[in-house]
């Protein structure tokens, strides 16, 4: 039977609809640099790079340069999950990553895996009794996915919960792997993390001489340029404690000139440092005006931000402001119940 004309339409219109959708799908890379994301079918990755085909192309992109990755067909309240769990909100983070576990594609659901872990594991930072939780679901990533582009990434996360837990050897054990990357900042980061592991079990000497050495080192790309600052912090956290808090104050005011605001982490316990320096001089006001710049700047940054809550609490009072003390106290406690710093904040 002969379709009428008007169906045919209807038809070739679908037809079309369908061909320019299929023709603009792609997965979709977004990098550090900054650049335009780079749009093709991912056909392959590795624990170093992934491989993006573009027309007739194959595009090699080292795993250290990618920032996210947006998969053909994934849900678009994603985009917003990950933007609130880079605000700090890991709670609403992780209820939309696991809504979309179940009808995700395979590449989605080994991604919606990593994410998860980074979510739980950040979120612990402030809550040290998700730390197993966290560890778990990054080991169980990591060896299941000893091949893909997220591995190392994943490794320093388990490295630095594995810290947080006091579990030094474990923690130097998955710093060791991240050290034998190929790519200098991640190994400089690395470096940076066992000085780390050196400070929390009290060898300040010799994690001082292992920020140095960092800091020292040639460093051209951005990822290069931040292990350096991070190296000069450390440094200037192995000062305070030596006794030395106005060396440290000028290391930290160093860092706070030359670093980028988007580096949210790094700036934030700089500030947070710079306040610890203030008091061990007997500085209230100085103090206080540094631990505001976390309050205030980097809320998303959940443990530092903690921290400088607890010490507002206190420092409000030295300056006969109570009541502002007293609000500190309450946005610690109903933001961060968990946290160690609302006990010490419960207990004075």
């Amino acid at each position: 039977m002969k379709r009428p004309f008007w169906s045919s339409l209807i038809l070739l219109a679908g037809i079309s609809i369908l061909t320019a959708s299929n023709a603009t799908a792609a997965d979709t890379i977004y990098q550090y640099d900054g650049s335009s994301p780079l749009l093709g079918d991912v056909t392959g990755y590795t624990k170093t790079e992934l491989t993006l085909k573009r027309g007739a192309s194959d595009v090699k992109i080292p795993a250290n340069e990618i920032e996210r990755v947006r998969w053909d067909g994934e849900p678009p309240q994603l985009n917003i999950a990950r933007n609130q769990e880079q605000n700090g909100n890991y709670a609403a983070a992780l209820e939309e990553y696991k809504k979309a576990e179940g009808s995700a594609s395979p590449n989605l659901k080994k991604s919606l895996q990593f994410m998860v872990a980074r979510a739980t594991a950040r979120s612990a930072k402030s809550n040290p009794a998700g730390l197993d939780n966290a560890i778990k679901l990054l080991d169980d990533f990591v060896k299941a996915n000893g091949d893909h582009f997220r591995y190392y990434p994943a490794m320093k996360l388990l490295g630095e919960t594995y810290l947080a837990k006091k579990d030094y050897a474990a923690a130097n054990s998955a710093f060791g792997t991240v050290e034998r990357s190929p790519w200098k900042d991640y190994q400089m980061d690395a470096k940076n993390m066992k000085a780390r592991v050196l400070l929390a079990q009290g060898n300040t000497k010799g994690a001082l001489a292992a920020f140095e050495a960092v800091a020292k080192m040639d460093g051209k790309t951005p990822g290069e340029l931040a292990t350096k600052h991070a190296a000069q912090l450390g440094s200037a956290i192995c000062l305070e404690k030596d006794g030395k808090p106005q060396d440290a104050i000028k290391v930290l005011d160093q860092i706070i000139k030359e670093v980028s605001s988007q580096q949210s982490s790094l700036l934030a316990e700089t500030y947070l440092k710079k306040g610890d320096c203030y008091q061990a001089l007997g500085e209230s006001k100085e103090a206080l005006i540094a631990y505001l710049h976390v309050d205030v700047l980097f809320p998303s940054e959940p443990a530092v931000h903690a921290e400088a809550l607890y010490h507002l609490s206190n420092l409000w009072g030295k300056i006969q402001k109570p009541e502002r003390g007293a609000e500190a106290r309450a946005v610690l406690q109903q933001q961060y119940p968990d946290s160690e710093w609302t006990q010490k904040a419960t207990k004075g």
